[in-house]
């Protein structure tokens, strides 16, 4: 059989690592998996009553593809209460999940030819994403050394007049690289001068640490037109079966959204928005509560490497990982690939390569499984390497 060529894109890295790490448990093996990325605490029952509650209610047919107005009315108040913006319920959109919502503004927004910018280390289905909508990924890349942050004059310099827009993914998947709010203002200024749109990737904007406040590209009014904010209920609620995303931005947006996923996918489950409702209506007791959850799961992730490798490795400042160099670990190897095939293979821990991030020579750590479970996948790791 004969398949599309557009199709000859690699898999998503997590999700093979982790499909390996499961197939693994499934044998019997024990398996330490820190390649996971989703925060490993059960949904709020809170949320869970809801769901039950709207299939006894029989709400289970197909909804506004946009989304049920319930939704988009409390994720839209909630995302300009925590974060200053002036969003309505016509400017949000529900999706199967924010990978979704990525997928598909590359598929609204770019044709054949055109470019879109990923600052490096990036989430690993960015590339793909736009290469399926046909047009070019054009990589800026960071340096450990500068934390991993773009600068405003090596945005600047990779935009052309193909670039459509960058992705900004705030909170970073790998790296958890949080930018301050003079920091964001410096990057979304450039975007505006140039005319080009920045897809904000805020799925991360819960899971801050340190006293750090997440600043939002939403909460800069003079930059509305050209800013697009993806969310997820995922990371934030513990919710990354449920499979809800959201995006935020302007009108015609949206309706571009609706024509692609009622061709598509039709609308996100009804029990999942349903669910979800519960979710934001509650946010306040719910979002502090995994925050808190991942903030020690990250301490302990922290000193436990630092006492078994004998080096101190910096706190990130949001999301689950910690982005590694392989150095740290006491070794020489700088394939990520191999280095990681190796250690699941032969000691049943599971990390994810950075390669996939375009990072060679570096692995991303999860520290969303808990405590015990960090402090032996270490353990195990330290005694295999040594």
């Amino acid at each position: 059989m004969e398949f599309a060529e557009r199709l000859n894109i690699p898999p998503s890295a997590t999700l093979e690592i982790n499909a390996l790490a499961m197939a693994k448990k499934k044998k019997g093996e024990r398996v330490f998996n820190l390649s996971a990325g989703e925060p490993m605490v059960d949904t709020p029952q809170v949320i869970v009553d809801a769901a039950v509650q709207a299939m006894k209610e029989g709400k289970t047919h197909y909804t506004p593809v946009p989304g049920i107005l319930e939704l988009r009315d409390a994720a839209s108040r909630w995302m300009n209460t925590t974060y200053g913006s002036d969003f309505s319920a016509a400017e949000t959109f529900v999706t199967n999940g924010g990978k979704f919502a990525c997928y598909a503004l590359c598929q609204v927004l770019l044709d054949p030819g055109d470019e879109a910018l990923i600052i490096t280390p990036y989430w690993v289905s960015y590339p793909s994403m736009i290469e399926l909508a046909g047009a070019r990924s054009v990589f800026i890349k960071t340096a450990q050394a500068d934390g991993w942050k773009v600068s405003p004059a090596a945005l600047e310099q990779a935009i052309t007049e193909k670039t459509r827009f960058v992705f900004f993914n705030n909170g970073s998947n790998p790296t958890g690289v949080l930018y301050s709010r003079d920091e964001v203002d410096a990057i979304l200024r450039v975007c505006a001068t140039k005319n080009i749109i920045v897809i904000s990737d805020e799925v991360y904007s819960g899971l801050t640490y340190d006293g750090q406040r997440y600043v939002s590209c939403a909460s800069f009014p003079q930059y509305r037109d050209n800013v697009i904010v993806v969310h997820s209920a995922s990371k934030n609620f513990g919710m990354t079966g449920w499979r809800v995303g959201l995006v935020f931005g302007a009108e015609d947006v949206i309706k571009k959204l609706s024509t692609l996923q009622g061709q598509s996918t039709s609308n996100t489950s009804s029990i999942s928005q349903w669910a979800a409702v519960a979710a934001y209506d509650h946010s306040e007791e719910i979002i502090p509560k995994i925050n808190q959850s991942m903030l020690y799961r990250r301490n302990a992730f922290v000193s436990t490497f630092s006492a078994l490798f004998g080096t101190a490795i910096a706190s990130p400042r949001s999301a689950i990982y910690c982005f590694l160099s392989l150095q740290v670990f006491g070794i020489e190897e700088i394939d990520s690939v191999a280095f990681c095939t190796r250690v699941l293979d032969q000691a049943n821990v599971a990390l994810v390569p950075g390669a996939a991030f375009g990072a060679e020579g570096y692995v991303r750590c999860s520290f969303g499984v808990d405590e015990k479970e960090i402090g032996e996948a270490l353990t195990t790791l330290h005694n295999f390497l040594f």
